[in-house]
């Protein structure tokens, strides 16, 4: 198995074995997945030279067989079903397979998932993108903030100490302090603007950068429009190297989920990066105005909602891994607009 981002050179590899098994005159079947079922796709044809059979005998006979960009998140159910068909068979005769994939090892279904990663037979090379500079490399925060805003210089103040306010910021602190020191899980920063949500993430942020740690801080809007122009030609960083980036760092913390517009494309990013955050249990922070629940609106909540084309509530699929406990801890943050009181 050769797994890695589009671009790091696993089919170089793939075709670089194929190439030394022919020059040493060893007979070697080398085929993108997609190409692979579109041969057997055109067996089905009755003027077809090939028969199905024949050809399928063909790819699991094959002495060495080398399968290029096997993805399973494009593939049809036909051509999952094929796949699994055609490794099951050389794994039981435990013939020599080479798979590149641009896919992480928690994506694939289980049952392939048995067979190409059986430790008794497999080996795993993962193969990193080249490293290219992006903002992201100090955190992604501007040395000043990281600088204003501490958990020390965080503000439970002395007038909401006995209220339900102070309580949960109080809460919210204790719990972001013990995060940075020791990251676990995840954590759900919600309330409204200005109860504090960013700066304790900032404040966790910067206390893992001390410690040396990995992390990604941005903007939820910003991430998208970075994400978007990395696919423009002069851009020096790619699409997948700046993803991987953020899918992959050791901490990543997205300010303010559900302040971007609400476009299919930026829906399917953000789950695709919130599905294997949650898979793999990487340390996540999220600060949101959004609730978990429709149903945990007021009434003037839901008269604004009628009467604004902004979003109160995730979507189902990622408010279902926000809800998880087992991964999410929530923190709600209902104190008053502090930018208000630093007014008044």
């Amino acid at each position: 198995m050769i797994l890695g981002p589009s671009g790091c050179g696993k089919t170089h590899l793939a075709a670089a074995v194929a190439n030394a098994l022919l020059q040493a005159g060893k007979p070697a079947l080398y085929s993108s997945a997609l190409d692979l079922m579109d041969h057997l796709r055109s067996t089905y044809d009755a003027y077809s030279p090939i028969a199905y059979d024949g050809l399928l005998q063909r790819i699991t006979d094959a002495p060495v067989l080398i399968i290029d960009d096997v993805g399973v998140q494009t593939s049809s159910p036909w051509a999952m079903e094929k796949l699994d068909q055609i490794l099951s068979r050389r794994y039981n005769a435990r013939r020599p397979t080479v798979i590149t994939s641009s896919e992480t090892e928690s994506e694939f279904p289980e049952r392939l998932r048995t067979r190409l990663l059986d430790p008794v037979l497999a080996t795993v090379c993962r193969v990193a993108p080249a490293r290219v500079a992006t903002e992201w490399d100090s955190g992604g925060i501007q040395p000043a903030l990281l600088e204003q805003l501490t958990f020390e210089r965080f503000d439970v103040g002395p007038g909401k100490s006995a209220t339900e306010a102070g309580a949960s910021l109080r809460a919210a602190l204790r719990a972001c302090r013990e995060f940075a020191r020791t990251p676990d899980g995840w954590l759900l920063l919600t309330g409204p603007t200005g109860t504090g949500k960013t700066h304790l993430a900032i404040a966790i942020a910067g206390q893992r950068l001390r410690d040396g740690a990995s992390v990604v801080f941005t903007f939820v809007p910003d991430l998208l429009d970075h994400l978007r122009m990395a696919f423009a030609p002069e851009s020096r960083v790619s699409y997948d190297t700046l993803f991987e980036q953020v899918k992959s760092t050791e901490l990543l913390i997205l300010d303010d989920l559900g302040s971007e517009s609400a476009t299919p494309w930026a829906e399917e990013k953000l789950y695709q990066l919130i599905v294997h955050r949650h898979n793999m249990r990487l340390p996540t922070v999220i600060t949101s105005r959004l609730t978990l629940d429709p149903a945990e609106e007021d009434s003037g909540a839901r008269a604004s909602r009628r009467s604004s084309t902004r979003r109160t509530s995730f979507t189902d699929a990622i408010g279902s891994r926000l809800k998880d406990q087992r991964v999410v801890t929530i923190l709600p943050l209902i104190a008053p607009d502090y930018r208000d009181e630093a007014k008044r």
